[in-house]
């Protein structure tokens, strides 16, 4: 089975609620979506070098699993499940790399640099979120399927 990197790139639309987004992805994001099939590890990282409109965080999970459509779609659902249950956080927005020329430079968050939360109790997908989450699974489950 091939190992697939999934890199996802994200920031926190509070600023206010910085370092609970991070405590909240480090301590709750990730190992919930270590339940996935396949999965071998997760790490974070903050752009060294941020320009206008980068992305500040990367996640990067390590999977073995058929293909990237599986990790996708395995990831995917357990954010929505995240969501149902209260432990997906309301302000984390996907953005682009960004584009700089000098690359892209990541400096890895350690875990044991954040204090785990205590508690979870955020709100439900909003229906425009659900939709697009639900409308990918099912796309991608097709993908696999075909």
């Amino acid at each position: 089975m091939p190992r697939i990197l999934q890199v996802l790139f994200s920031r926190c639309t509070d600023e206010d609620r910085e370092l609970e987004f991070n405590r909240w992805y480090t301590h709750t994001h990730l190992p919930d979506l270590s339940r996935a099939p396949g999965f071998v590890s997760a790490r974070r990282f903050e752009n060294a070098f941020p320009t206008p409109g980068a992305a500040p965080y990367m996640a990067v999970y390590e999977l073995d699993v058929p293909s990237a459509t599986h990790a996708l779609r395995d990831l995917t659902r357990l954010a929505l499940e995240a969501f149902d249950t209260g432990r997906h956080i309301d302000c984390i927005e996907g953005v682009a790399a960004g584009n700089s020329p000098m690359g892209g430079q990541w400096q890895e968050i350690v875990p044991s640099s954040l204090e785990p939360l205590a508690e979870h109790d955020y709100p439900m997908a909003p229906p425009e979120i659900r939709v697009q989450m639900e409308a990918m699974i099912d796309r991608l489950t097709k993908e696999i399927e075909a």
